[in-house]
């Protein structure tokens, strides 16, 4: 039995047309310069086109893209209001102190409707309190259950922002499954927020990197901090070829979504699973358990199913390009075996 490995969709393979982009990017000279590259240049406008913005920038990875779009609304001191359990809170190893030198005020909730955010900004700063900066949104939301976000309510939010002089920036490293979620194009999602994030290897499949979108001027500015932070990778050419292929087929991210609804429903018939029902699902199934976290994901490890211990009592399964139909069906009968008793270590 081969391992069906949920995990992330970081995992996920490049196709074949991605390979022979690739390939045709390493028969050509590699470039010098930080935006010299043309695959490079032509990804940038691309994404920034598809987003809605006048720019974009190639990045390593959307903890940085996140983390230098932070550095560029706020000044040390100052503070940044997000969701409850917002990736830049939960994974990116503090970077917002150590970095940008700014506090993070979290929602209590994950999907907080506009009067929450407004109730966030009520008041003015003085000089015992932090200024809030930028407010951050996270679309799709990781730990809500890869739950997308409306356009509706992002348009709240950015109102309440630019009434109160605050800017706003996107973490959309899943916002091609939002955009599909929501039945609207990315750029309807993104378009009228500060800076945008996305990530490349996430469900398109890159090998690696994520790109950071905004005005000219403010990605001139990032263009700065990332060499700062080590950021400016070269060459580009064999990432920045196979995310351009990538971008051609963004739409079939819609097959993972379908096989997650599936597997959702099917842990919802079993007892010890709880999956959550995000309004506006997409790839990622995150479910309550009824066993010790460790021992479940030990468990269903030894059915050759690998998934993430996902905090008190949960685990996260993430479907993408390469999950299939009969990885879906290992993973239900894995975990209708724990809930029939098995405990693990054989099954």
């Amino acid at each position: 039995m081969r391992i069906a490995d949920f995990r992330s969709d970081l995992l996920t393979r490049p196709t074949a047309a991605m390979v022979n982009a690739m390939q045709a990017a390493c028969a050509r000279p590699w470039s010098f310069d930080l935006r010299e590259d043309p695959d490079q240049q032509a990804l940038e406008r691309e994404i920034a086109e598809i987003l809605g913005h006048e720019d974009a920038l190639l990045m390593p990875t959307a903890t940085m893209a996140n983390e230098i779009a932070l550095m560029l609304h706020a000044r040390p001191g100052d503070a940044v209001v997000a969701p409850a359990d917002a990736h830049i809170a939960t994974s990116e190893a503090g970077a917002p102190a150590a970095l940008a030198g700014v506090t993070l005020r979290l929602l209590n909730e994950h999907l907080p409707e506009p009067g929450a955010w407004e109730d966030a900004v009520r008041g003015d700063s003085d000089a015992l309190r932090s200024r809030i900066a930028v407010l951050v949104l996270e679309n799709t939301h990781n730990r809500a259950g890869g739950a997308a976000i409306s356009a509706d309510i992002s348009d709240a939010i950015i109102g309440i922002a630019r009434r109160k002089g605050i800017a706003t920036h996107l973490d959309g490293a899943r916002l091609f499954n939002a955009a599909i979620a929501v039945g609207v194009m990315p750029a309807r999602l993104a378009r009228d927020f500060d800076t945008v994030c996305i990530s490349l290897n996430k469900g398109l499949g890159a090998p690696f990197g994520a790109a950071l979108a905004g005005s000219r001027r403010l990605v001139a500015q990032a263009l700065v901090i990332r060499q700062r932070l080590g950021g400016g990778i070269r060459p580009t050419a064999i990432l920045a070829a196979a995310a351009r292929a990538a971008f051609a087929n963004w739409h079939d991210l819609a097959d993972d979504h379908a096989r997650a609804a599936r597997l959702t429903q099917a842990l919802d018939q079993l007892p010890g699973f709880i999956p959550m029902r995000p309004t506006q699902p997409t790839n990622i199934v995150v479910a309550q358990v009824a066993k010790p976290v460790s021992e479940v994901v030990a468990a269903l490890a030894a059915r050759d199913v690998l998934v993430l211990p996902f905090g008190p009592g949960r685990i996260r399964f993430v479907v993408y390009r390469g999950i299939t139909d009969a990885d879906v069906a290992q993973a239900v009968a894995a975990c209708a075996e724990i809930a029939a008793g098995g405990d693990g270590a054989t099954p």
